[in-house]
């Protein structure tokens, strides 16, 4: 089970960005790997939209650009179903709902990318190994993109405090 977190345009895009996070375009490539051998496992794939607000003085379709996809990503993850977030994590609703689906299992790893490590990859990362504490819950390290590289390294020795696992 594959989980790519906030890799939209306002965080991804450097030139355009509203609220970029340095380092997240040069993710992309990993990330790209990462669905695509999910996807030859047959496993499931979600990615996660945060509904941030946006800066004053954007028009709509600013805006509208900004919580899309990083192109990159859009065809990759076409098939794939989406996750509307309105703060850092997933709901407890949705994480609910995802037990329910695919029940706890100690075979099971969930595979945590994206932007941003220290914040949305991290609360995302915790609701889902709290959801399936039986599953293993793995951060690719070099596919998330932190705020700086010490909150990024942070986050990770967090996460890997917590009994997940780190590669």
């Amino acid at each position: 089970m594959l989980f790519v977190i906030d890799m939209q345009n306002d965080y991804v895009d450097p030139e355009k960005g509203a609220m970029v996070v340095e380092g997240a375009k040069e993710i992309v490539p990993n990330i790209l790997q990462e669905i695509r051998r999910q996807e030859e496992q047959g496993e499931p794939i979600y990615y996660t939209l945060d509904k941030h607000q946006s800066d004053e003085g954007r028009s709509a379709q600013e805006d509208q650009w900004g919580h899309e996809l990083y192109p990159p990503l859009q065809q990759a993850l076409q098939k794939h179903q989406a996750i509307k977030k309105d703060f850092h994590s997933i709901s407890p609703e949705v994480a609910a709902k995802l037990r329910d689906e695919y029940q706890d299992d100690p075979n099971r790893v969930i595979t945590v990318v994206g932007a941003e490590t220290n914040v949305c990859v991290l609360s995302n990362a915790v609701m889902l190994h709290n959801s399936f504490p039986l599953a293993s819950v793995r951060i690719l390290k070099e596919a998330c993109a932190g705020s700086t590289e010490a909150l990024h390294q942070k986050a990770l020795d967090v996460m890997k405090s917590l009994k997940m696992e780190i590669k």
